[in-house]
């Protein structure tokens, strides 16, 4: 919403906007008021207020595959202290670093979710992926509302490494182990694995969300799949043995689903969307898959979720 850009704007319109009661007591000096009208001090009048929004829709930083999008936002560089930030239809909100979600709730405010919010996969052999939203220590006053269509999506964890063979990277963009295929951008597949010895079959195949994981052996192995940012999505395909028919590298998860347990000493699948990656093996030892980012890392506080949309990841 936003006020009327012409004509005559009254008190009531101002105080709905700011989200107060229409018949709320307010002072055209307030701090609220100045804020909405951009009137820092000084005189201030009602036509200062045309068009004025106590919203902030996030513009494009940049095209990535056709995608508007922004990478890895702190809200308080955007909107004040009880304001509202919208996401909109179409745009990604994303991070492209494991240790960072995708966008750091800082202060009271809402945040309204039209397009996409995603956390970054696992990167490396059973490493975990990133939250899609964290809501800091101590924050109160957050409303979230995700609308119909839109997605809140943590990052997939990394499947677990194998004997001489490479997890699939979570969905998130996660690279395979071994860095050898690299995670999807945005709205795109991640790569298919490398091989490492002889015959491609050992080789994980690249996921729309998880990546498949290497099979491998004592004679030589191969990479694992990227892990992609397409959401839903789906799990690239697991490896197969080359000169061990038993190794076999774990299936990337799709959409929401943990990624696939190798057999034999073949590494784990990525995981999907908020999902844990699968386990490897070498020898006798199993290597545990990476843990899925939360769609919502709330800190332990208290806050308002209204979702119509899709959210992968614990919330």
């Amino acid at each position: 919403m936003a006020l009327q850009t012409s004509g005559q704007i009254s008190l009531n319109d101002v105080n709905v906007e700011l989200g107060n009661s229409g018949t709320a007591q307010i002072s055209m000096g307030s701090s609220a008021v100045r804020g909405l009208f951009g009137v820092a001090s000084g005189q201030i009048r009602m036509s200062d207020g045309y068009g004025k929004a106590n919203e902030f829709v996030l513009t494009n930083e940049g095209t990535i595959n056709g995608q508007s999008n922004r990478k890895q936002i702190t809200v308080s560089s955007f909107i004040s202290s009880g304001e509202t930030i919208r996401v909109p239809s179409g745009f990604w909100v994303w991070s492209d670093d494991t240790s960072v979600p995708a966008m750091i709730i800082d202060i009271s405010c809402t945040v309204i979710n039209e397009g996409k919010i995603i956390g970054k996969g696992g990167t490396n052999n059973g490493s975990s992926g990133s939250p899609a939203i964290k809501i800091n220590s101590g924050v109160t006053g957050v409303t979230i509302t995700n609308s119909s269509g839109a997605y809140i999506a943590g990052g997939g964890g990394g499947g677990g490494q194998g004997q001489n063979g490479g997890g699939g990277g979570g969905a998130g963009g996660g690279n395979c182990g071994f860095s050898s295929a690299g995670g999807g951008v945005l709205n795109a597949t991640g790569d298919d694995g490398t091989v490492q010895g002889g015959g491609s079959p050992q080789s994980g195949s690249g996921g729309g969300a998880g990546g498949g994981g290497a099979a491998s052996t004592g004679a030589g192995g191969g990479y694992g799949g990227g892990g992609g940012r397409i959401l839903p999505g789906s799990g690239g395909s697991g490896g197969t043995g080359y000169l061990d028919s038993a190794a076999h590298g774990g299936d990337g998860g799709g959409s929401s689903s943990v990624g696939g347990n190798a057999t034999g000493y073949g590494a784990g699948g990525g995981g999907g969307w908020g999902a844990n990656g699968g386990n490897g093996y070498y020898l006798s030892t199993t290597r545990t898959g990476g843990t899925g980012g939360k769609g919502i890392d709330d800190s332990g506080v208290s806050y308002t979720l209204s979702n119509s949309g899709t959210i992968y990841g614990a919330t």
